[in-house]
């Protein structure tokens, strides 16, 4: 008899656009520790996508994409191949009051996080196998409102409600969606600014736990649904408690 894997995902081709940075980055290296057979991420900016394949070790590849432009996420998956999973992850956070906002402005937080979803799915469909998956990204934001966030909370419920759909349309393909809330990546940097540490600092102390999130843990969490073949239209909220509080 064949040994049973160590890991659902032991051997697996596991696709992760938006991957040389955050929790995109987190979940290809955590990947890689539990035995994919071959990792493939893709970026916007060359030198981080040489970074983190540095970081990845041999098993790990890259191909630099723009995950805004469906013609870019085309041609980036059907250059892999088939494959087991996707991760799609690129998002972009534009605060700001709804009252004050221009629409040209804030347009991008929607249609990157949305749109870069709808055409890795479309795209990946094909090329998954049977028992394969697509997890997306959403975000707290979706479900708990946020002032200066209406934007970001539309993409994530966006993002949502296209899964649901996808479910039905990609099947036997498994579809589910993660909704982290705060947790300690880049992105951070560009939504607080000089006021970080200060900013996540108050955050944390709010939180069940005093603390937010990090990258690793929710990598484990995106893992946990590329590898659990049950789970299949879900929305797995990983946030430390926040939306209780």
């Amino acid at each position: 008899m064949n040994a049973e894997p160590t890991s659902p995902l032991e051997g697996a081709t596991i696709v992760v656009l938006g991957g040389t940075s955050g929790l995109g980055l987190a979940t290809a290296e955590l990947a890689v520790a539990r035995g994919a057979g071959r990792v493939v991420i893709g970026g916007r900016d060359r030198d981080r996508l040489a970074a983190a394949l540095a970081l990845l070790g041999p098993t790990a590849e890259g191909r630099q994409v723009d995950g805004s432009g469906e013609a870019a996420i085309k041609d980036f998956l059907t250059g892999i191949g088939p494959f087991d999973h996707l991760l799609v992850t690129p998002s972009k956070l534009v605060p700001t009051a709804v009252v004050d906002a221009d629409a040209d402005a804030v347009r991008p937080a929607m249609d990157l996080r949305f749109w870069a979803a709808f055409h890795a799915s479309r795209h990946a469909a094909p090329l998954l196998r049977p028992d394969g998956s697509i997890t997306l990204m959403s975000g707290i934001a979706g479900t708990r409102p946020m002032a200066r966030e209406a934007v970001a909370g539309a993409s994530c419920a966006a993002v949502e409600a296209l899964m649901r759909s996808l479910v039905s349309e990609l099947a036997p393909i498994r579809c589910n969606v993660l909704s982290p809330g705060y947790v300690d990546t880049p992105l951070l940097d560009g939504f607080f600014g000089a006021a970080r540490d200060t900013k996540v600092a108050a955050i944390a102390g709010q939180l069940p736990g005093r603390r937010i999130g990090s990258p690793a843990e929710v990598a484990d969490a995106a893992l946990f649904l590329m590898g659990n073949h049950y789970m299949n239209g879900h929305v797995l909220t990983i946030d430390g408690g926040h939306t209780l509080v």
